[in-house]
């Protein structure tokens, strides 16, 4: 539970510091209301464009330049970010001596409603890395997919936040904001992984992992170390260090590499099962790769790398659909498909109310009517609704179909339950049939004895490693089930069971006859061990209250068949 709140607080942080901005920016990480006509490199401090006829063409910046680093970082943002009207006096280095200019903002121009629907572009896929990520720490939270998640969160694009903010943020707090960014989010974004690889999909570090492993974290410790390091000498105004491009290149694309290497690994000494589930989820992940290292090779343009970085989005569908269709990864319970909607409904009404913000925005900007304005907002309403019941559709579809066919398999099983004539059929109804469609490590049957004075094991499902032979009726379990006449899970009566005969297990369901236990089972968890969820748990209570309505059949067939036979003696 605290690791799915921290998630949760993180998460919000993650959608505020990023989606806040999008109405502001165009497909280049422009701020859209005004502009000196220089762009800057966050991290070298370098002029990489003059716009002919612009305030910095005026004052003679040429491309090449650099701005003095003792400027800081927030007024470094508020240079390539400024409102129409700011004023600037900055101090540029060029050729080893340096000249100070005086700017004023002038507005961003040919910056359309276009320009900034287009800035929503690259948002798209790392929408789909959040929402992914987001659902893999939910249902398990471990060092692997916080992993994945920290990788997620960092394909993000830092230059909409770092412009927003620095205008918004006083400057201690934008500190914080900007070093977060320039770090965790920035250089070493990509070097969670190689660590989530290396555990994927069992969760942990084994055989040849574990040495690649500690030698990963080794690289994460070092690599980390320069950043920071980077990180304070340029905020204290020291020129830029000759490892800058080690970090803003060689060091993400060598991630990706190792990463690739460690996927290949990974599927040649996959069993010849989770192979065949590897099969697709090797195409995202190659797809998702070159797209997303585009952004880090030296000379490709931005713009470039943005438009392949839309491709990047087949990394965490492939990846949703591995683990959830396929159950390439083993969560840590079964998924409750009310929580998967909750979550996935959570963060698409999330997207759409800060879309609903954009749209407004950028209609007030173009004078259109307030009555154009409710119209949107009213249809944004409607959209809502529409995607809730589309989100359903397609999470079931997706990700649940094979949990419906086993639901309906058992509950009509069950409903035939009453039918039969035979405790055999009974038995196999309670035993093989909830262990087949729901996939149950272990499963054994207790008979009350003839005397009354215990219970007999008399099945097991065929891959029950272990059951206890008998129940005293003076068990605690028993006297638990018969006071209760509902399921006990096993964990709080651990300490009077036998280990070595019940460890396997983790709850009991009574078959309760006319306020008598007649017979309960013991059910262990699923076969990836993870736990029962409610909906499977209620799905064996309808199994049972049919059972004891069987139970109830079959005595009444037995009762007739000797009165019969009696009457045929006499």
């Amino acid at each position: 539970m605290i690791a799915r709140g921290i998630l949760l607080v993180v998460t919000l942080i993650v959608v505020v510091l990023f989606y806040v901005p999008i109405g502001h920016v165009d497909l280049a990480e422009r701020w859209g209301e005004g502009t000196y006509g220089l762009d800057v490199t966050p991290t070298t401090l370098t002029v990489v464009d003059v716009e002919p006829g612009s305030p910095a063409a005026a004052a003679g910046i040429r491309v090449g330049d650099t701005v003095d680093a003792r400027v800081g970082l927030r007024r470094t943002a508020l240079l390539r970010a400024p409102y129409v009207g700011d004023t600037a006096d900055v101090t540029f280095l060029h050729g080893g001596r340096s000249f100070r200019v005086h700017l004023v903002a002038i507005p961003t121009p040919n910056f359309t409603v276009n320009s900034r629907l287009s800035g929503l572009l690259p948002f798209l896929p790392a929408t789909a890395f959040l929402l992914v990520a987001c659902i893999l720490v939910f249902v398990r939270p471990n060092v692997m997919t916080w992993a994945y998640y920290l990788y997620a969160v960092g394909f993000f694009g830092t230059g909409p936040p770092f412009m927003y903010w620095a205008h918004s943020m006083n400057p201690g707090l934008y500190d914080i904001v900007a070093f977060v960014m320039s770090t965790v989010l920035g250089p070493l974004a990509i070097l969670p992984l190689p660590i989530f690889l290396l555990r994927f999909p069992r969760g942990t570090a084994d055989g040849w992992r574990a040495p690649v492993e500690r030698w990963v974290w080794g690289l994460v410790t070092v690599s980390s170390i320069l950043v920071v390091v980077d990180w304070f000498r340029v905020r204290a105004g020291h020129s830029v260090p000759t490892w800058q491009p080690w970090i803003d290149n060689g060091l993400p694309l060598l991630c990706f590499v190792l990463s690739a290497l460690i996927f290949v690994k990974n599927y040649k000494t996959a069993t010849p099962e989770i192979r065949q589930r590897l099969g697709f989820l090797s195409i995202g992940v190659i797809v998702a790769f070159l797209a997303y290292a585009v952004y880090y090779i030296p000379g490709i343009p931005f713009v470039v790398g943005q438009i392949f970085g839309v491709a990047a989005v087949l990394g965490p569908i492939t990846v949703a659909y591995a683990v959830f269709r396929h159950r390439v990864l083993d969560v840590g319970f079964v998924l409750n498909r009310a929580a998967v909607y909750g979550v996935i409904s959570l963060l698409i009404i999330a997207a759409i109310s800060v879309l609903d913000w954009v749209t407004s925005n950028m209609i007030s900007a173009a004078r259109l009517a307030t009555v154009v304005n409710l119209l949107v907002t009213v249809g944004i309403g409607f959209l809502l609704d529409r995607i809730n019941r589309s989100v359903t559709r397609v999470v079931d579809t997706l990700f649940f179909s094979d949990r419906r066919r086993a639901e309906d398999y058992v509950r009509k099983a069950a409903a035939a339950l009453p039918y039969a004539t035979k405790e055999a059929s009974i038995t196999d109804g309670l035993i093989n049939i909830p262990s087949e469609a729901l996939s149950l490590s272990a499963a054994a049957l207790y008979r009350r004895s003839d005397d009354g004075t215990g219970y007999v094991g008399v099945a097991t499902s065929e891959q029950t490693p272990h059951a206890p032979r008998a129940f005293d009726a003076d068990h605690l379990l028993v006297r638990m089930l018969r006071a209760d006449e509902s399921i006990v899970w096993l964990d709080s009566v651990r300490s009077h069971l036998d280990a070595e005969n019940t460890a396997v297990y983790v709850v009991a369901l009574p078959v309760t006859v006319r306020h008598e236990v007649v017979s309960f089972v013991l059910y262990g968890a699923h076969t990836n061990g993870s736990q029962l969820d409610p909906e499977e748990i209620a799905m064996l209570q309808e199994l049972a209250r049919e059972a004891a309505r069987a139970y109830d059949h079959v005595e009444a067939v037995r009762m007739r068949e000797r009165f019969t036979a009696m009457l045929a003696a006499t």
